[in-house]
């Protein structure tokens, strides 16, 4: 809750003129709603009721007050006028009366806003950049959320082209690191690489901001991929929320090393605050539907994966996603499916040809597992690939030394996907294995 200094600050007309929301800024100053940084139209009434309840985060707002501040001195009923503009704000803002996230209806007395309000501190130049920059950061990150390899070249290229506007750009030193760190998960560049370069943006971030959730998060992300620290990257995501709690990706971030570490439960009602505060991100919501599946919710994996595939229907994490909950649920032609539509939309990606030579084992398709294995390694000899993907079809082939072996590379390669080990339900079939208990003993001591 807020204490009552904060709430009288808010309140008082000399309070704050910038304001922070889930995925939302609103600059009273220049009367703007942006959404992810883009600006959003509002009408002058529905934004005046935004500003009114943003003031009083989590009070009642009488419908008698709003109705004076949009239409002072005038004693007439606007009772129509004011569901109008209350309306018109709650579609703008992707919410719903039955459903609300943001605003809630208390009928004949008001309106009460639900979600955690910030007051956002004038930044320091250095870490907003200018607007050329400003707007070459938002592309990196819009490709970076593809989370496919010609989208993430293009991620690389857009946060360099901000940071070499303004060499003084915090977020795009963030930006260019987290970008670094999705090119190792991608296979695109080799972790020792990506983990060299996210390690020195993310300082030079730090640097120039060090008061920056996002340049937090980015370590986070090096301590848990990379470092295997995980208690340090979980203190690393908590310092970054408690700067901001409306920071959506901060939250998805600890969400997922939640659930890495076998904390499925916590990782579940983060990434569920994360989904309230950002409701239209499709790598979020692909996000749910992979935490459900290490969950072994498989059913509720599955729904929450058309979810996101319904906003981007070429998203070939989320069809990997679905495949996978597929699978698992017995459904191995449809997975199939799933797994050859992640492979092509994915350009080729070395995870999702993997989880298609697993399924065609099930499948009783020998011939075209091996054909899967093959293609890694031909990949292998041009690119860095994950000894990892190997280990998953040779596990679904029932080649497990052959599996423990991949697994044993990984080790020794210090791969990133390791990390996967404890909780992917592809490795059921081999966790009684004497061999696999050692690796993991392993994996957990480097953690500790």
């Amino acid at each position: 809750m807020m204490d009552q200094t904060n709430r009288r600050a808010y309140q008082s007309p000399s309070g704050p003129r910038k304001f922070r929301f889930g995925s939302f800024e609103v600059d009273l100053e220049l009367r703007e709603l942006r959404s992810r940084g883009l600006r959003v139209r509002l009408q002058h009434k529905p934004f005046k009721v935004l500003e009114l309840l943003l003031r009083n985060p989590g009070l009642l707002v009488r419908r008698e007050e709003l109705m004076q501040q949009l239409w002072p001195n005038l004693h007439v009923n606007f009772d129509h006028g004011l569901n109008t503009a209350v309306n018109t704000l709650r579609q703008v803002l992707g919410d719903s009366l039955r459903n609300c996230r943001y605003i809630e209806t208390l009928p004949g007395l008001g309106y009460r806003f639900l979600m955690p309000v910030e007051a956002i501190t004038q930044a320091a130049p250095a870490q907003r950049g200018n607007l050329e920059a400003q707007q070459d950061y938002l592309k990196g990150k819009y490709f970076a959320s593809k989370l496919s390899e010609d989208d993430f070249h293009k991620s690389i290229a857009y946060f360099e082209s901000a940071i070499a506007q303004d060499p003084g750009f915090a977020l795009a030193y963030a930006g260019l690191a987290n970008a670094y760190t999705l090119g190792a998960l991608l296979g695109t560049i080799s972790p020792g690489e990506a983990h060299s370069r996210a390690m020195q943006l993310t300082s030079t971030a730090l640097r120039i901001g060090d008061a920056l959730p996002e340049a937090w998060i980015s370590l986070a992300g090096i301590k848990e991929l990379f470092d295997r620290d995980w208690s340090g990257a979980e203190s690393e995501c908590l310092r970054s929320l408690q700067s901001n709690p409306s920071y959506a990706g901060g939250r998805q971030a600890y969400a997922t090393l939640l659930a890495v570490t076998e904390r499925l439960d916590e990782a579940l009602e983060e990434i569920r605050r994360a989904r309230e505060l950002d409701p239209l991100s499709v790598v979020i919501g692909m996000q749910m539907a992979w935490i459900l599946y290490l969950a072994r919710d498989f059913q509720s994996a599955i729904e929450h994966s058309w979810k996101a595939l319904t906003l981007e229907p070429k998203f070939a994490a989320a069809q990997h996603t679905l495949g996978l909950a597929y699978e698992q649920t017995g459904l191995i032609d449809e997975a199939i499916i799933e797994f050859q539509n992640a492979r092509s939309c994915s350009g080729h990606n070395p995870a999702a040809i993997a989880a298609l030579g697993h399924a065609y084992s099930l499948a009783g398709k020998a011939w075209e597992a091996r054909q899967t294995l093959e293609q890694l390694e031909e990949m292998s000899q041009r690119r860095y690939v994950s000894s990892y993907w190997k280990s998953v079809v040779c596990v679904g082939t029932g080649a497990h030394d052959l599996a423990l072996r991949s697994l044993n590379e990984c080790w020794e390669q210090h791969d990133i996907w390791l990390i996967l080990l404890r909780v992917d339900p592809r490795f059921d079939p081999i966790r009684d294995n004497a061999h696999f208990h050692r690796l993991l003993k392993q994996i957990n001591s480097i953690a500790l």
